[in-house]
């Protein structure tokens, strides 16, 4: 018998709306399933605590629990556990700190590492230094930090304020909502963001693509997105395992810098034949997972499958 899932919130994006084609179906041969009927669920699923408000009290404890989210903010619990009701009820949580999402660096975005680049010519030039930020501001600057092992682990207060102090001094144009007047560009993500995107980076050779946070296995889009339209990513690799995937000198690791000043510094002296070398590196990474993509797409989005069949049917058998 099947273990059915009642979506509590939206899930675009995830396997749970068949955002790949055949992941309801590879749930379903493993004995998982959605149900549009909370009364036959077995087990309530949402994005956030917020939406399991409204059955806390109708199901009691007839009902069991699971966060299951791609995005930072939308859970910070570290331990994959969290109470809810006063500590009556356990809710299992799979997160991006839980790493039983992002199970490796490519487990979630290995699909879209799939453009024929070629390295960049020797004889390039490099003629324009100006950086390209792509984000909204969210609370900026005053997010609240996000503190693990003692370390702030959250980089959109950083990422805001590099981007504001470059913006101010003329070397970052911003793309993004929420941002205070007279940064921001464009709200580019309104519209058919995924063809706006590669024609604001075709114009750069830099781009400012920090994570929201920085975790173990949590590497999003933004890295690969940089590569495949020729834009040496400026990341943040500290408390990630990102150099398992890039060699050293590859992309630039803000994580070594002191200061938003040290950085722009940085950019404006670098030399064309250091890009190259650096962008180089990028593109080698990118084409090695692109040439085996089909395959490895498959493998790393069964990994990410396997773990929900597996956390729900732990779910299951504790009731």
């Amino acid at each position: 018998m099947s273990i059915k899932l009642y979506k509590a919130s939206s899930f675009s994006y995830t396997p749970f709306a068949n955002f790949i084609e055949g992941d309801l179906d590879y749930l379903k041969e493993n004995g998982v399933e959605i149900t549009s009927s909370v009364k036959d669920a077995d087990i309530i699923i949402s994005q956030n605590t917020k939406h399991f408000k409204k059955y806390l009290w109708e199901f009691f404890l007839g009902k069991k629990y699971l966060i299951w989210t791609l995005e930072p903010r939308f859970n910070t619990a570290f331990n994959g556990k969290l109470n809810l009701l006063l500590g009556l009820i356990n809710c299992d949580v799979m997160n991006v700190y839980s790493q039983d999402i992002f199970i490796t660096n490519i487990s979630i975005h290995s699909f879209i590492i799939n453009k024929d680049l070629k390295l960049i010519n020797d004889d390039f030039q490099l003629k324009s230094k100006k950086i390209i930020a792509l984000m909204s501001y969210y609370k900026g600057v005053n997010v609240t930090p996000l503190i693990r092992n003692g370390e702030n682990i959250d980089l959109i207060g950083l990422r805001s304020k590099v981007a504001l102090k470059g913006s101010d001094l003329g070397f970052i144009d911003v793309y993004g909502k929420g941002w205070p007047e007279g940064v921001s560009n464009e709200d580019s993500r309104d519209g058919a963001w995924g063809e706006r995107k590669p024609k604001l980076l075709e114009k750069y050779h830099f781009n400012f693509c920090f994570e929201n946070t920085a975790s173990y296995n949590y590497m999003t889009e933004k890295i690969w997105d940089s590569i495949a339209n020729y834009c040496l990513p400026i990341y943040y690799g500290k408390h990630t395992n990102a150099y398992e995937l890039f060699p050293n000198n590859s992309f630039i690791d803000y994580s070594e810098f002191n200061s938003p000043e040290e950085l722009f510094d940085y950019v404006n002296n670098m030399s064309s034949d250091e890009y190259i070398t650096r962008m180089n590196k990028c593109i080698e990474v990118y084409i090695k997972i692109k040439n085996q993509n089909l395959k490895l797409a498959k493998d790393e989005r069964k990994k990410v499958l396997d773990k929900i069949v597996e956390k729900v049917k732990g779910i299951k058998k504790l009731r």
